[in-house]
C-alpha cells in the first residue's frame, strides 16, 4: 500500500471539511515504477503528475518546487521530469486572466458532488468574504500581504480566530484548485500559520433546565411533543442535530440495544456509528415507540401529499420553549455538550465517548476540551473518601 504524503506548502493548513472527511484528495502520492518502487521527484495528485525539484526561476533564484506536468502517463511524466532536471528552469506558466470573483464559482462547482451541501454553502460564504478584498485581483496577483490585511481586518471586526482560520483554509482550497489547473504557479498561502485560538467555554445546562425546556414545549408549542422527544434523545445519545432528524426506526436495534447513527452516510465524517443504549436512552426510545404514527422516521415532518420525510427544523419551536423556560442561549448542540460532559464525569474513557459521538481522533479532542471535568470529578470523589 502506498503511503500518502501530505502536501508541503499547499493550502493554509489542510482541506476545509466541516464534514470531517479525510482530505486525501488534497495530498500527494508518490508515483511508482514497473518494479513498484517510488520514482524520485515524481508525485501525483488528483490525476495530475508533479515534478518536485530545486529549480531556478527566471531571476536565478532557487526554490524547491512542485511543478504540474502535462503528462498523462507515467512514462510521459518520467520524460518530462528528466527534461526539467536537465534544463533546471521553471516552465513558463500562462498567467490567468481570471480574477478571484470569476474563478471561485468553478471551484465550488467541482466540489458540489464531493462535499455536503452545508459545507459547500459555508465555503461559498467564505469566498464572498474574500471578494471584498481580493475579488478584482487576478489569481496570480494575490499576495501574502493581501491575506495578512484580511486577517487583521477580520480580527479587528471581532471575528473569532477559528472563523478566520476557516476563511484561510477555504482560500487555500480554491487556490490549490487553480494551481492544479495550471492557472497559478505558487500559492500566497505558503508559510502562513493558523491563528491560535481557544474554544469558548460553553455553559453546561443542568438536567432540570433541559427538562423545563421540554415541558415548555409540550405546553406551548405546536410541535411540542416532537421537540421534547428530539431534545431528550440528543441529551441521552450525544448525536448532532442534523443526524438526529434523519434517524429511522430501522436504525434502532432493539435486540442488540444499539442506536445506529448515520446509516444514510450523511454524518459529518460520512461514516455511521453505533451508540450503545444507556438506561435513559432506552427509556426515551421505548416511550417514543409507543407513539409511532406509521412514519419510518423518529422525527417525521407533517405529511404533504402522502410523502414520508424527516422534519426539517425545530429551531423556531426551540426558541419559543427556551424563552418560556428561561434558558437563554440554549441550542441543540448543548444537548451533545451535556451528554459528553456527563459521560466524562461518569468516568467513561475518552475513546469510548469519542466512538459514541463520532470523533475520529480516539478521544484527543474530548480530553482537551472536557478533560478538566474528569479532574474535577475525581477531586470531588476523593473528598468523599474516608480512610482510617
Amino acid at each position: 500500500m502506498v503511503k500518502k504524503i501530505n502536501k508541503v506548502g499547499g493550502a493554509y493548513f489542510g482541506a476545509y471539511s466541516s464534514s470531517g472527511k479525510s482530505s486525501s484528495n488534497k495530498s500527494f502520492s508518490p508515483v511508482l515504477d514497473s518494479s513498484n518502487r517510488a520514482i524520485r521527484g515524481l508525485w501525483k495528485r488528483r490525476n495530475v503528475f508533479y515534478a518536485r525539484l530545486s529549480l531556478s526561476d527566471h531571476f536565478g533564484r532557487k526554490n524547491q518546487r512542485r511543478i504540474p506536468l502535462k503528462a498523462t502517463t507515467v512514462i510521459q511524466a518520467q520524460a518530462e521530469l528528466e527534461y526539467l532536471r536537465k534544463s533546471r528552469t521553471v516552465p513558463a506558466q500562462p498567467k490567468s486572466s481570471l480574477n478571484w470573483s470569476d474563478y471561485w464559482p468553478s471551484y465550488l462547482a467541482s466540489i458540489k458532488q464531493l462535499k455536503r451541501p452545508r459545507t459547500v454553502n459555508s465555503e461559498r460564504l467564505h469566498c464572498r468574504h474574500w471578494d471584498k478584498l481580493i475579488g478584482k485581483l487576478k489569481l496570480h496577483q494575490i499576495r501574502k500581504v493581501d491575506l495578512l490585511d484580511f486577517r487583521a481586518i477580520k480580527l479587528e471586526e471581532g471575528w473569532a480566530g477559528r472563523t478566520v482560520n476557516l476563511a484561510f483554509t477555504v482560500l487555500g482550497n480554491v487556490l490549490s484548485h487553480a494551481q492544479d489547473k495550471g492557472l497559478i504557479d505558487t500559492l500566497p498561502t505558503t508559510g502562513l500559520k493558523p491563528i491560535r485560538w481557544k474554544p469558548k467555554k460553553r455553559p453546561l445546562f443542568a438536567s432540570e433546565q433541559i427538562d423545563a425546556i421540554c415541558l415548555a414545549a409540550l405546553q406551548n408549542c405546536k410541535h411540542g411533543q416532537l421537540l421534547a422527544d428530539y431534545v431528550r434523545l440528543m441529551k441521552t445519545c450525544g448525536s448532532r442535530a442534523s443526524e438526529t432528524l434523519r434517524l429511522k426506526w430501522s436504525d434502532v436495534d432493539w435486540k442488540r440495544k444499539q442506536l445506529i447513527i448515520g446509516s444514510d452516510g450523511l454524518t459529518k465524517n460520512h461514516e455511521s456509528r453505533v451508540v450503545d443504549f444507556n438506561p435513559a436512552l432506552e427509556s426515551y426510545l421505548l416511550e417514543m415507540n409507543k407513539r409511532k404514527n406509521g412514519s419510518a422516521y423518529l422525527f417525521p415532518a407533517p405529511r404533504i401529499f402522502g410523502e414520508d420525510a424527516p422534519a426539517r427544523s425545530l429551531r423556531e419551536a426551540l426558541r419559543k420553549a427556551r424563552d418560556i423556560a428561561g434558558a437563554k442561549g440554549f441550542g441543540f448542540h448543548d444537548c451533545r455538550h451535556y451528554f459528553i460532559s456527563h459521560a466524562v464525569m461518569s468516568g467513561i474513557d475518552f475513546m469510548t465517548i469519542a466512538k459514541w459521538v463520532g470523533h475520529k481522533d480516539g478521544g484527543v479532542l474530548i480530553g482537551r476540551v472536557y478533560g478538566h471535568l474528569n479532574d474535577e470529578h475525581a477531586k470531588r470523589q476523593a473528598r468523599k473518601l474516608r480512610l482510617s
